[in-house]
């Protein structure tokens, strides 16, 4: 049977604060490494960071490579991650919060859909979990006519077709919030192959973590309803140290 030819996939982030949040972020993809080296994955981390030797320390001690920049605009700074991206070759980049941590039976659906040859991978839903109140949501994504089936800004994928085209920027420059937007434009205005899915029609999941510190804080958005938290804890382990 011939070996599949090894994807290369950059997971691209910012970090800003937040140390204990950033260190379930790192054990969340440290868990995802079984399942790269099973599926036939190369994958480098690149973390964009502001604080100079404390955020650089934090990412390097977890093997992450780590750039500095500005933390604004904030759309300068997670295009930062991008060069180096491009520099190493990927073949996909994934772009995630500093404060997201993925199943590995997400990623595997990812894969499957990299090996498909898919230019752009999302999520339309997402779990959360506060930190402070230790309870957790389900957010079953947008409900506007005019949103409906857009994916999360979280877990995203985008493929190098589409980086060359857009010349390894996915956002625009200037911008400090609002960033999913750029994107959403960006795809609208080319032809591409996608892959789209609410996660919990697969069973699978991912998690963005709340804290006191947040641009988005943890509430009850639309189409938001709480969930036991132990569906998430007992899932990522990693959020247990906050959850004891």
């Amino acid at each position: 049977m011939p070996v599949k030819k090894r994807i290369k996939l950059a997971i691209i982030t910012a970090v800003w604060k937040r140390p204990e949040i950033f260190e379930m972020f790192a054990q969340g993809i440290h868990a995802l490494a079984p399942t790269f080296e099973r599926l036939n994955i190369d994958y480098q981390v690149f973390v964009a960071g502001s604080e100079g030797k404390d955020s650089k320390e934090m990412v390097l001690k977890h093997g992450f490579h780590y750039s500095e920049a500005p933390n604004q605009p904030l759309a300068a700074k997670v295009n930062a991650p991008l060069h180096w991206a491009k520099h190493w070759g990927a073949d996909y980049v994934l772009c995630v919060g500093s404060d997201d941590i993925l199943s590995p039976e997400l990623i595997e659906i990812y894969i499957s859909a990299m090996r498909r040859r898919a230019d752009f991978i999302g999520v339309t839903d997402f779990y959360f979990y506060d930190t402070v109140t230790k309870k957790a949501a389900y957010w079953g994504g947008y409900r506007e006519p005019f949103r409906r089936g857009v994916t999360c800004g979280a877990g995203r994928v985008i493929s190098k077709r589409l980086l060359d085209l857009w010349q390894w920027k996915i956002w625009e420059t200037r911008h400090n919030s609002v960033l999913d937007n750029s994107i959403d434009e960006k795809l609208r205005a080319i032809e591409h192959r996608s892959c789209v899915f609410a996660m919990k029609d697969y069973g699978v999941m991912a998690v963005d973590v709340k804290s006191s510190t947040n641009m988005t804080p943890f509430k009850l958005w639309d189409n938001t309803q709480y969930v036991e938290a132990k569906t998430l804890t007992q899932k990522f382990k990693m959020l247990c140290a906050e959850s004891a």
